[in-house]
């Protein structure tokens, strides 16, 4: 029979109900291949540049294709042969900062202070017009900068194309409900104000004394959880969401339509998050994919959403000293010089992500996959065989990974105990006919497999079938 190899995460806080979790591993789906579905390796980490100790905040790629990034208290431009310029100082060191862009200027705000780099100068300076509000966030709609005024529902827009200049009149209020404003973000030509319960969407209407109103019919009973979660792209907007009756569900939102995406797995590692402000997301295309990576704060791992299969994964670093996940290394993303990057979660470093990359910078990327549970209207059978369908043959030529390995751990009780692990050897470079096979596996009501891969190999996992 076949077994439920192929899958998302999808962990139930009962396990005898589903206890699966695909980590470091994604579906891909080809309806003509061997099987319907399997899983690919995710991608691995190569170090690109280090600016030191100091904790990464943001990371900017500019319409012009310069790349920036904060770590710290510094402001650096990254250069395509990985090279730090520090171009100055901010006045805080910590938190997430903010970034947004006009055809001449990159501003960015940090929760007390406002900054902007002219590009044509790299000349890098803090806003000092009185009028500048304090402000945790920032975008750019038609030549206006807008930020909102941190523990108020107020937002204020610059002077056109100029991010220096701001005018204590020149502001709004969403005021269809008391929340206070935690997001500006631009989409689609529109203003959206994401509070803490509520969001609207303004429009630019081209009125000399304020450019902005909301439109009609622009308010949705959806607010946002985690400011920095929000992503806007083709596919619509992506955030961590907050209303009057909890948070954590994720929706996509194409005006002011929302579509929830997430499951009852990811919206319950979202609800044990106790630092939303700390949570990030980015997202990134490779291999025909988009991936929405939402991550920071005390989740446990990344938790993130495939726009092609609209399946749910984990991406984890495993921790050699405690053996336990951990969050991603990837903290920020973008994409320059043709590749994506990622910012370290930790320190001032930057890695290139990619699945040319078949380790953590040199740490082992642990693959690992819980089947669904295996069960015959819970009458007692025989596991004589578990044969797994893999790509096989692409064993390194030297070192670890020349004769890889795949673990097994076995569970009858629902995957609250394992046994094992029982060792499959996967063949060594050239080896296309090896075949992982696990033999008498015993007897029970129900059945579970882990998988587990750790060795630097390519990954593609295509199917369980089991003898009986």
């Amino acid at each position: 029979m076949k077994t439920g190899l192929v899958g998302s995460s999808n962990q139930e806080r009962g396990l005898a109900f589903d206890a699966q979790r695909t980590i470091n591993l994604y579906p891909e789906i080809d309806k003509s291949g061997k099987e319907v579905t399997a899983l690919y390796g995710t991608p691995g980490l190569k170090i690109f540049c280090d600016t030191g100790l100091s904790q990464s905040r943001g990371l900017f790629t500019s319409a012009n294709g310069r790349m920036f990034y904060i770590s710290g208290i510094n402001f650096y431009e990254i250069s395509s042969a990985g090279v730090a310029t520090n171009y100055g100082t901010l006045a805080t060191l910590s938190g997430i900062v903010s970034m947004a862009e006009n055809s001449s200027q990159l501003m960015f705000v940090d929760g007390t202070k406002g900054y902007i780099f002219t590009y044509a100068t790299n000349a890098f300076a803090q806003i000092s017009d009185l009028d500048f509000p304090v402000a945790s966030t920032v975008t750019y709609l038609d030549g206006y900068f807008i930020v909102n005024s941190v523990n108020t529902n107020q937002f204020f827009v610059s002077d056109i194309n100029d991010g220096f200049i701001w005018s204590a009149l020149d502001f709004a209020s969403a005021e269809s409900s008391p929340d206070k404003l935690l997001k500006v973000l631009s989409a689609n030509g529109s203003l959206y104000l994401f509070g803490e319960s509520t969001t609207e969407v303004w429009s630019n209407v081209g009125d000399p004394l304020f450019p902005f109103v909301r439109s009609a019919g622009g308010k949705n009973d959806i607010g946002i959880f985690a400011p920095a979660t929000a992503i806007t792209s083709a596919f619509g907007i992506i955030f961590v969401s907050k209303d009057r009756n909890g948070d954590g569900i994720v929706y996509r939102m194409n005006g002011l339509s929302p579509q929830r995406i997430s499951t009852p797995f990811v919206e319950r590692q979202i609800h044990k998050v106790t630092t939303p402000e700390l949570m990030t997301a980015y997202m990134y295309q490779e291999d025909g994919h988009t991936f929405y990576v939402l991550t920071g704060g005390d989740l446990q791992t990344s938790l993130v959403y495939d726009l092609l299969t609209n399946e749910w994964h984990e991406r984890a670093y495993l921790n050699p000293y405690t053996g336990l996940y951990e969050q991603h290394l990837g903290l920020f993303g973008t994409t320059a010089f043709k590749k994506t990057f990622v910012a370290n979660k930790t320190y001032g470093s930057i890695y290139e992500l990619s699945l040319n990359y078949l380790d953590d910078n040199g740490d082992e990327l642990v693959s690992e996959r819980i089947f669904t549970h295996l069960s015959n209207e819970n009458k007692p059978f025989s596991a004589n065989k578990l044969e797994i369908s893999y790509n096989t043959g692409v064993g390194t030529v030297s070192g670890q990974g020349s004769n890889p390995v795949m673990l097994l751990y076995v569970s009858k009780d629902y995957g609250n105990t394992w046994y094992g692990p029982l060792e499959g050897y996967m063949g060594k470079l050239g080896e296309y006919e090896n075949r992982v096979i696990f033999r008498r596996l015993g007897t029970s009501s129900c059945f579970t497999f882990r998988l587990r891969i750790s060795d630097p190999i390519k990954r593609c996992l295509i199917g369980g079938y089991l003898n009986t």
